[in-house]
């Protein structure tokens, strides 16, 4: 893993080799994580951090509750791990279904089976809660951590004012197309997050994946889903059912997707989202 300076002491991750981004953030008196990836890159990961710094990580932040960001949590289990409120109340849920042990011996067998070069990252896997969460807002030294939404119920971004620098989870994909079919997800809230981060003294923008950018990729975006909602409202009221919609949508020039299967199940979400709320 290599961590790349941000500014004089922020470092970030943004290869996406092994999960999310990833970063940390020297204040005076801590050295704070943000996100974990997965139990055997978590592991590197603070490694790599202690080593660059010469410092223990004493804080861990979880941007939302999706695997590639938190499973590798277990290896801050020694540290403060803060998190929004409903992370922990969707982790726990989860814990009792899809994240039961049986459940998660089941996806760890068919990683194996259909993505064996992935298996190493899960090894050991151990799913740790936050210990600390918060409502709105969450303040360690210069670090401010906002929930936001949208992508998930339980987004949230961290910012640095002193140094310009906004870690903004998955509510921001760099120069593609982002991920918005979770169950949770909100492109209203969405929408208005990027707004948000659009009035925040920001320069550099460390998203939950791609690669580092600058309030200019939220413009983008921001018209995009813009566009979507304006097109997608348009066709719900004329009753045009989700597979017509969801083809007409594909006629807005953006981004490529990681894979056409996120893109299509993103706007089923979008389009059911909307109708519910018409």
């Amino acid at each position: 893993m290599r961590l790349s300076k941000i500014s004089n002491k922020i470092y970030a991750d943004t290869e996406g080799k092994t999960g999310g981004n990833v970063g940390i953030i020297l204040t005076e008196n801590y050295l704070i994580a943000v996100d974990a990836q997965y139990p055997a890159s978590g592991r590197i990961f603070r490694k790599t951090a202690e080593e660059i710094t010469g410092k223990k990580v004493t804080h861990l932040i979880l941007t939302h509750y999706h695997s590639d960001h938190i499973f590798g949590a277990q290896a801050f289990e020694d540290c403060k791990i803060i998190a929004h409120k409903t992370l922990r109340e969707i982790v726990e849920e989860n814990l009792k279904t899809i994240w039961s042990r049986q459940e998660l011996k089941k996806m760890i067998e068919r990683i194996r089976r259909e993505r064996p070069e992935r298996a190493w990252l899960y090894e050991g896997l151990k799913i740790v809660l936050p210990n600390q969460t918060f409502e709105e807002k969450y303040v360690i030294e210069n670090v401010e951590i906002i929930h936001m939404g949208g992508h998930t119920e339980d987004s949230s971004i961290v910012y640095v004012p002193k140094d310009k620098v906004m870690f903004a989870g998955d509510l921001v994909f760099s120069k593609m197309f982002p991920w918005g079919g979770d169950r949770t997800a909100n492109p209203d809230k969405w929408i208005e997050a990027f707004r948000r981060m659009l009035e925040m003294d920001v320069e550099k923008i460390v998203p939950g994946h791609g690669p580092i950018c600058n309030k200019e990729e939220i413009k983008i975006q921001l018209k995009y889903f813009e566009e979507v909602r304006k097109k997608m409202k348009e066709l719900i009221e004329k009753n045009v059912p989700l597979e017509k919609a969801i083809e007409e949508i594909y006629t807005i020039p953006f981004y490529k997707p990681m894979r056409e299967e996120m893109k299509r199940r993103t706007l089923e979400q979008w389009y059911k989202f909307w109708l519910k709320n018409k």
